[in-house]
């Protein structure tokens, strides 16, 4: 009896665990499927998903009193989901598509835990041609030869006048047409005077041709566009910044689907337009939109309309070559340039260059210089082209500086906290303040502001901040998990929990994105904010 009892209570529990994982798969595979068909239906791929089940004991029943039934009840302690992915999409956005799966698997109650394979997908296929309509079957022979007479020689008396008919009436045919070929041979041989062939008048009911519709923006007109988009840089760069500012993603995306992805050439280094332009990858692998013709002409209207805003042509191709200048290395130029050479560079140069520098001057120098431009809203061509001629050489001069400092970060980037601050301290004492001071490194996280701390740490994901956290010395960590929100420090004791060590790679890269933020945030609340006494170190 007490067998049986026995083996009716295994069968039971194994009947829930197998259930509640049943239960499980089947919700996260509907989770996923649900989210690839939204974002990449032809991109994305779940490969299988894995339910752990665990036991949990139940509470000791009163002494005397035995409980029947299983002393444990299974329980959900994780889920795990292998994607496939396709090549061709952007690295955010995998990145972005992994973030997105864990959540959706952590809504079931249970740590995720989501891989990521990434190939290359085929092409999709064309759908395959319309089988042709079926033919009706045709006729048998049998069926279609009529039974033969059973007498021949009946059947031909019977018809034989008709036949006589028939054959008077074939002999009549050719006489007649014997003589109308004589006939005719006789006509020929007469001359006649013959006027001109009459030409056929079109039926009264018959509806003209409609003409064929023009192409609104033909070949050569798109040609003609391309060709001045590809010689004058700094006006196709103004549009397009123009389009990316005001988030037209589609418009954007259509412009360099119909001609070409130089139309992004000198923007893809800008960190600033970096969300942007990966919300036109987003658009340009979602497929093309309709009517081509009008996202030209609103190309080709931009463009006439940023030309007449635009200064002389000669002094605005002199300042062309600061199109594609990152920000690091204009601004080194710009410290060396005169008053009145700088003056000029800041007039012409691009937009996001300009505010760049004027950030950096002092705010007596910023007034000076506007009150120069109002007083002289013109400049001669001859100064301006003097200020383009020195800025180059000086952008020349330091080439090389941007490539130092980041091959300095890869340096930092191989060293712990202590052989960092030990490295940065050494720069200092050996005359290397500057170079320093514009270095961000781990020991900075200790020091910095704690509002900008705080945006840093929600702006970086939370499993880069798990894999920088596992590998940071205990006194960063707990001054980490010390700034973080509530939600964001549970969030991170999951993810420690699920796994106590990362690799060496995967701590230098979150600990160089996490440094990153920082230095972004901190820049954006101000140089008051800024802790020039630390060690700062600009990872790019």
């Amino acid at each position: 009896m007490r067998t049986a009892v026995l083996i009716s209570t295994l069968l039971c529990a194994a009947t829930a665990t197998s259930k509640l994982r049943q239960d499980a798969e089947e919700k996260a595979r509907a989770e996923v499927t649900d989210l690839f068909r939204a974002l990449c239906p032809e991109q994305c791929l779940l490969l299988s998903v894995e339910a752990r089940i665990g036991e949990e004991d139940l509470p000791e029943p009163a002494p005397g009193f035995d409980a029947p039934g299983a002393r444990s009840l299974p329980v959900l302690r994780g889920v795990a989901a292998t994607l496939l992915l396709d090549a061709r999409l952007p690295a955010e956005f995998r990145a972005r598509m992994k973030a997105l799966v864990a959540q959706r698997l952590k809504a079931l109650g249970a740590p995720p835990a989501v891989a990521v394979e990434v190939v290359q997908f085929p092409p999709p296929r064309a759908q395959a041609e319309a089988a042709p309509p079926p033919q009706p079957p045709q006729p048998s022979v049998a069926s279609a030869t009529p039974v033969a007479a059973n007498k021949p020689e009946e059947k031909l008396m019977e018809h034989a006048p008709l036949l006589a008919v028939v054959t008077l009436l074939g002999t009549v045919l050719l006489v007649l047409g014997a003589l109308l070929f004589l006939a005719a041979r006789r006509n020929s041989d007469v001359s006649y005077e013959v006027g001109p062939e009459p030409q056929p008048q079109p039926a009264a009911s018959a509806k003209p041709a409609e003409a064929p519709v023009a192409d609104p923006f033909p070949i050569q007109r798109t040609h003609k566009l391309e060709k001045a988009l590809l010689e004058q840089r700094g006006l196709r760069n103004a549009v397009v910044r123009e389009a990316l500012g005001r988030g037209e993603h589609a418009l954007v995306a259509r412009w360099i689907r119909e001609l070409g992805e130089f139309l992004l050439e000198d923007l893809r280094g800008d960190v600033a337009l970096a969300p942007a332009l990966q919300q036109v990858g987003a658009e340009l692998v979602r497929g093309a939109g309709p009517d081509r013709s009008a996202g030209l002409l609103e190309l080709e209207g931009r463009t006439i309309a940023a030309r007449l805003t635009r200064a002389p042509e000669n002094i605005d191709e002199a300042f062309a070559f600061l199109e594609g200048v990152r920000a690091e290395p204009f601004l080194a130029a710009c410290r060396g340039l005169s008053p009145a050479s700088l003056e000029a560079a800041l007039r012409f140069a691009p937009a996001h260059l300009r505010g760049a520098a004027l950030a950096e001057l002092p705010v007596a120098q910023r007034q000076q210089i506007a009150l120069s431009w109002a007083r002289l809203p013109e400049v001669s061509a001859a100064v301006a082209l003097t200020a383009a001629d020195e800025l180059r050489a000086r952008l020349g001069e330091s080439a090389g500086a941007g490539q130092a400092v980041r091959a300095l970060a890869d340096v930092l980037d191989s060293l712990g906290r202590a052989e960092q601050d030990a490295l940065v301290e050494s720069m200092r004492r050996d005359g290397g303040a500057r170079a320093a001071a514009g270095l961000w490194v781990e020991s900075a996280l200790l020091s910095a502001n704690p509002d900008a701390l705080a945006a840093a740490l929600l702006g970086t994901p939370a499993n880069r901040l798990a894999d920088y956290l596992r590998g940071a010395d205990p006194a960063v960590r707990d001054h980490l998990l010390a700034a973080c929100p509530v939600r964001l420090r549970k969030e991170l004791e999951e993810e420690l929990s699920l796994r106590s060590t990362s690799t060496r790679e995967e701590f230098a890269a979150a600990r160089r994105e996490l440094l990153a933020r920082l230095a972004e945030e901190t820049a954006r609340r101000g140089p008051a904010l800024t802790r020039p006494e630390r060690p700062r170190l600009v990872v790019e």
